[in-house]
């Protein structure tokens, strides 16, 4: 027989005679291939793992060349080979006649007795291989010493039981020996030299484990130190009645025995305590979820709280690594401990044994069986009134009385909140990297600087546990920021996983890989197709994108539902609405297989069509009594409708004209005008092909009122001047008069009120001669502004009010909500400011309906305005305060300039003149600086004339020139950060 031993020594004997394997990766090639005895392992995967810094025919060479050195150390003519090897792969074989301590230890079971467990245990003379540092070697290492540590915790608990005083001071100090520092051990000497009356050994004994504790930085637990105590102070009792019977104390132990994960389990409190109020309440719920989420895991950690809750038992039940469901009865009645009768089915005894028990089975990895998992599941739970069972698997059983409950991936940050102790404190995904990547490099930490680029890694990889985990072992040799520039591969990057895990566990592809390969050739092809969408989409958009031959909608619609089922799409609900969505990892590799299958381009052109006519769909609706809700499918479908973009100035200019013309309400309602006038660029060049036509007027003028919504109004009314030839020239009505509306509403912000007029009046007769309502409203509404600015002001109320009744006829609230703003400021000018507050808090009221928070800028600055005008300082000061966020978030510089003098306002009015004059200098020099010296809207300038005045009447001339050239020399943002700290004061 063949004697190996790898616990403590790497030790080889045929006969009772030691065998020579002479080099170093010629044992490690050995260890492995019989620590995974009857596995045949591929020549480039092993050559690979073992020579991993080496050249591919390098590795391929030392591979031939250990394995020589293997073959002529073992002996010559062997009964049965030991080696199994052919050209692709190379295995130890398990039907050879040879002994290995490694195999004894994991052969152990629950129902070993004291005696059997000291006969193998004694075997464990140490860590495996000592002095070998491969990365599987070290994976392995902790797998066997978990085993190890969990059979001597029951040895000593068994011990205790039985009152061996004597066998627990030689195991106990046998398990410290071994260097891990182990609590229990400590714990039993301590109640073993308790019960021998030797209290000074008791203390020594702590005393030992807290100096062995503290080399690892670690305190004695609570539950050591209570022990302590309890013997100290003479509460511990020690009965020399009869010892439980051995059945039952290993029936005690089997209830609370788990898997030992060898890692920590970050967060997951509220998932947990659902699991359990779900378990307690129902007979069957299975944890559902994609690969990877963590689902065997928060089993685990559930389990181990339900320690108790059962007092006939609780048994984990692993199929992982079952292919055979028709086995699946042999698995539970050996982990049950059920003797085979002859002419007794399997799943009979099963139930037999659980018929009137009180009991817990977990079943996990359920999916690959999943039809046979059900069919179990269904008799047991039948036969058996008292039995729960707790099933994990990457879709749903389908029985009835199933309870599932969706593993959430861990909790992030949204990408604004940056903050090291929100990042640290509050989100499980990022505590589960840097404890990761803290113990893969003992250099990592988490800094302020590499903050963001963990931020953005757990981000790209959907929370997902095992995507992160993975991408924190890269820590050992990459940046965080470089680990995140590389994760658009990620597939080759997330690899290199446990090597104890079983293949499809080992690498980011292979988890998926298991799922996609479970899935029908149908399943497969819509799993594809779904790749196209970007943030999600609804059924109605699946179903005709995706319902080429072979597919048709209705099929889509089942297939969904499998996908759905197997965790590979996500439901989410949205008020009364449903969107889908894959995993942006389960995304990128659908889009991998797609690429594959040359489906590409044509459902490309079909996404691109399906939301060119949704934006062309909603474009009327934004301008009625529906426009938020049309505002809000906009905004959700808006990653997709860029998708539709890049597809369309690649391919068709006119489907991009479309699509920009469709969006320019939602940008300026909702949206973001800069980024449409980053469309709009790329799109006007390739208009000159069309010359001069009412096209390019169009593109023209969509790209001037972009410009004017970001206050840009140089750039607009050049835009407006060459688009107004253009749709003269083509004698298109409706298009003269938006550019002509573009023009007025361009001059009068540049305070050219008199050509203002004039372009508003020809664009109104114009939309009259159209009975275009909504253009008559905004044409009425501009008039009113420019006549207010010329100081007609009973005129302008006139027009304000009819302007805003039509757009209350129409359902343009949005619009409305404009109206109102000018008739504040007309109010405001007029020095009525209780009723100017009124017009502008009704703005605000529906901007924040309409969820315009851009819009929401000026309102918001123009009733700070009138709160500090009104003498109410301290509801002005946050009003400002509040404003110059919003501005500072949009870009809205004359907000913020506006907001800033408003700051300058408070402070001249509450005893800091010369705060207030160094700022209002400031603000002077930065109007200057944009090209608005002079001219801030009439409302604001005047109140910055007023507050002025205020200023100076406080301060002589040299004070205040003094102070005010101080304000002239600050930055921007030494202004913001002044006027915060002086009016917070």
């Amino acid at each position: 027989m063949l004697e190996v031993r790898l616990l403590g020594k790497f030790e080889v004997n045929h006969s009772k005679k030691p065998i020579n394997v002479s080099s170093r990766p010629a044992q490690s090639l050995f260890a492995y291939l019989i620590l995974n005895a009857g596995t045949a392992h591929r020549r480039e995967k092993l050559a690979g793992m073992l020579w991993p810094d080496s050249l591919e025919e390098t590795a391929r060479d030392n591979l031939r060349h250990a394995l020589w050195r293997i073959r002529k150390a073992l002996p010559l003519k062997p009964k049965t080979d030991y080696l199994l090897a052919d050209d692709l792969s190379i295995a130890f074989n398990a039907t050879a006649d040879y002994w290995l301590d490694a195999a004894e230890l994991e052969k152990l079971n629950e129902n070993a007795s004291p005696d059997e467990l000291m006969v193998v245990l004694a075997a464990y003379q140490g860590e495996l291989l000592p002095g070998f540092y491969d990365e599987w070697v070290v994976l392995e290492r902790e797998h066997l010493y978990s085993i190890f540590e969990h059979h001597m915790a029951r040895l000593m608990s068994l011990l205790q039981d039985e009152k061996r005083w004597l066998d627990i001071l030689d195991w106990g100090e046998r398990w410290i020996k071994l260097g891990q520092k182990p609590e229990p051990a400590y714990r039993a000497l301590m109640l073993a030299h308790a019960a021998k009356g030797d209290m000074s050994k008791v203390a020594a004994t702590y005393e030992r484990c807290m100096r062995s504790l503290k080399e690892f930085g670690m305190e004695p637990s609570e539950q050591t130190r209570s022990l302590y105590e309890k013997l100290k102070g003479g509460k511990e009792t020690f009965e020399t009645g009869p010892t439980p019977p051995p059945k039952e104390r290993r029936k005690e132990f089997l209830r609370a025995y788990l898997p030992v994960p060898l890692t920590s389990f970050i967060g997951r409190e509220k998932e947990i305590e659902e699991i359990l109020r779900l378990v307690s309440k129902n007979r069957l719920v299975t944890l559902t979820g994609p690969g990877g989420v963590g689902k065997t895991r928060l089993a685990i950690q559930a389990s181990n709280q339900l320690s108790g809750k059962f007092k006939d038992g609780m048994w984990w039940i692993d199929l992982a690594a079952l292919m055979d469901d028709k086995l699946i009865p042999q698995v539970v009645t050996q982990v049950l401990g059920i003797r085979e009768r002859v002419g007794q089915r399997l799943i009979d005894a099963v139930k037999n044994f659980l018929r009137e028990k009180q009991a817990l089975l977990i079943l996990d990895n359920c999916e690959h069986l999943i039809t046979a998992c059900a069919q179990i599941t269904e008799e047991l739970l039948a036969q058996c009134v008292n039995l729960r069972i707790l099933a994990t698997s990457r879709e749903a059983l389908g029985i009835m009385g199933e309870t599932m409950y969706q593993v959430p991936t861990l909790s992030l940050p949204k990408p604004q909140r940056l903050l090291l102790t929100d990042l640290l404190m509050e989100y499980e995904g990022i505590r589960l990297f840097v404890e990761r990547a803290s113990a893969v490099n003992a250099d990592f930490a988490l800094t302020d600087q590499n903050a963001r680029a963990v931020l953005q890694i757990c981000q790209q990889l959907d929370g997902i546990p095992l995507a992160l985990e993975l991408a924190a072992a890269r820590t050992k040799l990459l940046t965080v920021e470089h680990i995140s520039e590389r994760l658009n591969d990620r597939f080759n990057l997330l690899t290199q996983g446990s090597r104890t895990a079983l293949p499809r566990q080992q690498t980011l592809r292979a988890t998926i890989d298991w799922s996609y390969d479970l899935l029908s050739e149908e399943a497969r092809l819509l799993f594809r197709r779904l790749s196209i969408f970007a943030g999600g989409y609804t059924l109605e958009a699946a179903e005709r994108i995706c319902s080429e031959k072979p597919l048709t909608p209705r099929t889509v619609l089942d297939l969904l539902t499998r996908l759905v089922d197997r965790s590979l799409v996500i439901v989410e609900r949205q008020g009364e609405y449903e969107r889908y969505r894959l995993l942006e990892m389960l995304g990128e590799y659908a889009r991998e297989k797609l690429d594959e299958s040359g489906e590409t381009e044509p459902l490309r052109q079909r996404h691109r069509d399906f939301f060119i006519a949704l934006a062309e769909q909603a474009e009327p609706k934004l301008k009625c009594a529906e426009q938020v809700e049309w505002l809000d499918r906009l905004e959700v479908e808006f990653n997709n409708l860029r998708v539709a973009w890049d597809w369309a100035i690649e391919t068709d200019t006119e489907l991009a004209l479309r699509l920009v013309s469709a969006l320019l309400d939602f940008w300026l309602m909702r949206g973001n005008p800069g980024e449409g006038r980053e469309w709009l660029a790329k799109l006007l060049p390739r208009t000159v092909q069309w010359g001069k036509n009412v096209r390019r007027a169009h593109v023209l003028n969509v790209a001037g009122q972009l410009a004017y919504a970001q206050r840009d109004f140089a750039v607009a009314r050049l835009l407006f001047e060459e688009a107004l030839p253009n749709a003269r020239i083509s004698r298109e009505d409706k298009e003269i008069a938006l550019v002509l509306l573009g023009l007025g509403r361009t001059a009068h912000r540049q305070h050219d009120n008199q050509e203002a007029h004039v372009f508003a009046i020809e664009c109104l007769m114009i939309y009259q001669e159209l009975r275009d309502p909504w253009g008559i409203a905004l044409t009425i509404y501009l008039l009113a502004s420019v006549t207010a600015s010329q100081g007609h002001h009973a005129e302008a109320d006139k027009l304000y009010m009819e302007s805003l009744a039509k757009f209350q006829r129409l359902g343009d609230k949005f619009r409305a909500g404009y109206v109102f703003n000018g008739l504040g400021e007309l109010a405001r000018l007029l020095g009525n400011y209780e009723r100017a507050g009124r017009y502008y808090e009704q703005d605000i009221e529906i901007l924040k309906e309409q969820r315009s928070p851009v819009a929401l800028v000026t309102p918001s600055v123009n009733l700070a305005w009138v709160l500090l005008q009104a003498g109410d300082y301290r509801k002005a000061q946050p009003s400002f305060e509040e404003s110059l966020r919003l501005s500072n978030e949009f870009g809205n510089k004359n907000g913020i300039l506006s907001s800033l003098a408003g700051f300058a306002g408070v402070l001249g009015m509450t005893g800091k003149p010369r705060q207030a004059a160094r700022l209002f200098g400031a603000v002077e020099s930065l109007l200057e600086a944009i090209g608005m010296a002079g001219r801030m809207d009439q409302s604001d300038q005047k109140e910055f004339d007023h507050y002025v005045a205020a200023v100076r009447a406080q301060l002589d001339e040299i004070t205040l020139a003094k102070t005010w050239a101080e304000g002239r020399r600050m930055t921007l943002e030494q202004a913001i950060e002044f006027a915060l700290k002086e009016t917070r004061v």
